[in-house]
Order: C-alpha cells, then sequence, then structure tokens
C-alpha cells in the first residue's frame, strides 16, 4: 500500500490513520458519557483527506505500473504496432520514475518498456538499477540476457551499414564501373545482414541504396517504402527514391547468378518515428 509514495505521503497516512482512531476513540467516549458529538464530526474531514490523498497517489502509481508492464509485454509480441509503441510512450513519459526509487517490479516494468521501444541504454540503466536492489530478481536477469542480446545485434547492424556505406562510396568513385570485389562484398553483407528490432531511416536507405546497386530494385523501392511511411515528408527519402527510379544507382553486377542469395532474403525493417520520452 506504501509503495511509491514519497515520505511526506507516507507520514500523511500513518497521521492520518493515527488521528482517525484517536477521533474515533473520542466519538465512543463522548456516546459513553452521553454528550453531543457534533462538534467531533468535522474533524473527521482532515484524516479522510491525509488518508484518501496517499491512497489515490498509491492506486494511480501501481495502475500506471501495471499499465507499462502489460503494454510493453503486447508490443515485444508485435513490434510493428504502432498505436502499441505510442501508447508506451506516453504512458512511460506520464509516470513518475522517481517514486520508483527502491521499487524492483516498476524499475524492472520501466526498463522492459524501453526494452520493447528498442532504447537499449535507456533499458539497461533502469534494468541495471533494478538488479543493484535485488541481484537475484529472475525477470530482471532474463531481461538483462535480453538486452545484451540486442545490442550485440544492434553493434553488428550498425558495422554492416558502415560497410555498406563504404562500398557505395567505391562505386561512386568508379562511377557505377563492374567492380567483382565490392558487389562480392554488397551481397555477402546484404545477404548476412541480421536486423534489430526497430531500424532508423538513414540506413534503412543505406540498404536500400545498396540493394539498388545489386539489381534489386523491386526489394529497395520497398524499403524505401517503408521508411516513407514512417515519415511521408522525409526530403532525404523522396531524394533516395527519385534517384532509384532514375536508375541513379546503376547495378555493378555483371552476372545476375551473383544476386540469386538475395532473392529470398526479407528485409522486414520496422522504422518509427522518435518520440520525446521524459527520462
Amino acid at each position: 500500500m506504501l509503495q511509491g509514495l514519497y515520505l511526506y505521503e507516507v507520514i500523511l497516512m500513518i497521521g492520518g490513520s493515527i488521528l482517525f482512531l484517536v477521533l474515533i476513540f473520542l466519538l465512543i467516549w463522548d456516546v459513553i458519557k452521553g454528550k453531543s458529538i457534533t462538534s467531533l464530526l468535522p474533524f473527521f474531514l482532515f484524516p479522510i483527506i491525509m488518508i484518501g490523498w496517499s491512497t489515490i497517489k498509491s492506486i494511480s502509481y501501481s495502475n500506471g505500473t501495471v499499465e507499462i508492464q502489460k503494454t510493453a509485454d503486447s508490443l515485444a509480441k508485435n513490434p510493428a504496432d504502432t498505436t502499441l509503441q505510442v501508447k508506451l510512450e506516453k504512458s512511460v513519459a506520464a509516470f513518475d520514475t522517481t517514486r520508483a526509487t527502491k521499487d524492483t517490479v516498476a524499475l524492472n516494468a520501466i526498463s522492459k518498456a524501453y526494452y520493447a521501444l528498442g532504447k537499449y541504454t535507456d533499458a539497461t540503466r533502469y534494468n541495471q538499477k533494478t538488479l543493484a536492489i535485488n541481484p537475484n530478481m529472475q525477470s530482471a536477469i532474463n531481461l538483462k540476457t535480453g538486452i545484451e542480446k540486442q545490442v550485440a545485434i544492434k553493434n553488428n547492424f550498425n558495422k554492416s551499414i558502415t560497410q555498406l556505406n563504404t562500398c557505395l562510396a567505391a562505386i561512386d568513385a568508379n562511377k557505377g564501373q563492374p567492380n567483382t570485389a565490392v558487389t562480392r562484398q554488397i551481397i555477402g553483407t546484404l545477404k548476412n545482414i541480421k536486423q534489430p528490432v526497430y531500424t532508423d531511416a538513414t540506413s534503412s536507405l543505406v540498404i536500400a541504396k545498396a540493394l539498388a546497386s545489386v539489381d534489386k530494385k523491386e526489394q529497395s523501392m520497398q524499403i524505401v517504402q517503408k521508411v516513407l511511411e514512417a515519415d511521408p515528408q522525409s526530403q532525404e527519402t523522396l531524394q533516395v527514391k527519385q534517384n532509384i527510379e532514375a536508375g541513379k544507382y546503376k547495378p555493378v553486377v555483371t552476372d545476375s547468378a551473383q544476386t540469386k542469395s538475395l532473392d529470398t532474403k526479407k528485409f522486414n525493417l520496422i522504422i518509427k518515428k522518435a518520440i520525446p520520452v521524459k527520462q
């Protein structure tokens, strides 16, 4: 009941409870003595307010924790659901995290929320706070493993994007002339790239341009379309789309068999616009 309450709110609740009991005792005493109880009744308003205020805050805090937990679980199962993304972002932003300083359940729920949103730095921060209080909390331990796995995937993904950028720069320097080594590197990187849960627009466009450069225009345009769905007004994306359609990213493949391994590769990228979240 006292979970998530500030010290002054705990004092208010305890003080209100004591005052209420004292007033009950005085009320019973006056009844026994045959005295009027009318003068005592207004004083009951004070303990009711004191207890009620703290109770409302405690209930609001508990409900907020449960709401974050449920929404995070739902989003983890369906990360492409933009409605859940926005709902969870707003729930975390509205939650008074300062109340959760010693509450491992709330801290773990916040960590799980950031994890579901793909914000692994924030997820790690709250996970560390949780484990610092209770190192044996199994759900927090499991979450720590999940965060570390996704961070590794994200880091490897970023390395792949850097490699693709280097290859695209080499193609541009060669003015689109066939280069077997560059072609193989692009195909190998695209084939083996492991996608994180969420992908930023810039990285997604690098993949799109790389696909266009190895004669995979259809797959390339599918990615561009996903980026546009996330931000229809993005001038960068519109320019890349125009360049692909105009054939600016000239295919550097001389043998179509080289790209056969990419035919079944699915780039199920989830691109979402960032919503500011209160830390």
